[in-house]
């Protein structure tokens, strides 16, 4: 779990948007909706964490239940958190990070009075949604805590079947693109559901620069398939030039679908190095 003297350098911060929120109302964000503050829209109900002053007194006398009265150009975003947690995730450190971030994102969503919903995508996925107000961080993060990287994820088979809430809405995700059917129709899928999408890609600085020479035995973390290969000059190189590929190809590919895209490894310190980086390629600010 993030630390409070963290969490509360990152009240002055806030999750960058590109567009005004168009989700539904009761956030703290501005809309495209007409109308002014005052102007009422609609009633939801109270969750833990919400501002008391909004309670309608008077709906609550009729039906014993709390509920916030809701205006028109005060309107929540809803922010989906989509974080690998397959066994490829398990290794290096990579789901530390990815964790991390996670919990980043979610806190500075539900400060700036937005809906988030958490998955863990793994062997099975696992999800924390309708969070809301700050109690929903302290959700979001026994959440995270309790998921242990396990199992295959492939991505452009889970994304398309997530239960999203309808309607426009911001998704990052984060993960290592191990997925064995690729990472394009997946991300396709989430602007095709009008979800303002983030790429963040989790590498370790041992998949970028892997200390191997000889015979070696690799098992695959996800599959348990194991394979000896005698590892040399020319082996490496081609491992390399195949990293380069992977890399230059999501990064063209985010680009061409105007997606943003940042590389992180999972050595970085989420509290310092990923939070610069984070700030530095415009995501929070």
């Amino acid at each position: 779990m993030l630390s409070g003297a963290f969490l509360r350098r990152l009240d002055a911060l806030r999750l960058s948007m590109r567009s005004p929120a168009q989700g539904g109302a009761g956030g703290l964000r501005r809309s495209r909706a007409l109308g002014t503050s005052v102007e009422f829209s609609d009633f939801r109900e109270y969750a833990p964490g919400d501002d008391l002053r909004r309670l309608d007194w008077n709906a609550y006398a009729r039906f014993d239940r709390l509920f916030l009265k809701l205006f028109m150009e005060e309107q929540e975003t809803q922010v989906n958190i989509l974080a690998d947690a397959s066994a490829s995730m398990r290794e290096h450190g990579k789901w530390e990070l990815a964790r991390g971030l996670a919990e980043l994102f979610a806190y500075l969503a539900l400060r700036g009075g937005d809906r988030v919903a958490v998955y863990a995508l793994g062997g099975e996925t696992a999800r924390a949604e309708g969070l809301s107000g700050r109690a929903g961080y302290m959700r979001a993060a026994e959440f995270l805590e309790g998921i242990r990287p396990a199992g295959e994820v492939r991505l452009c088979e889970t994304l398309p079947r997530l239960p999203l809430r309808p309607g426009r809405g911001v998704s990052l995700l984060i993960t290592d693109l191990m997925s064995p059917d690729g990472y394009e129709n997946a991300l396709r899928s989430l602007q095709y559901r009008k979800q303002e999408t983030t790429l963040l890609h989790v590498l370790s600085p041992w998949e970028m620069q892997p200390e191997l020479d000889g015979m070696v035995r690799l098992i695959d973390s996800e599959t348990g398939e194991e394979r000896e290969l005698l590892i040399g000059g020319s082996m490496l190189e081609s491992y390399r030039r195949a990293l380069d590929g992977l890399l230059r190809g999501a990064e063209k590919f985010c680009c061409g679908r105007e997606i943003p895209y940042l590389r992180l490894l999972s050595d970085m310190d989420v509290e310092s190095e990923a939070l610069r980086a984070l700030a530095r390629a415009g995501m929070i600010g």
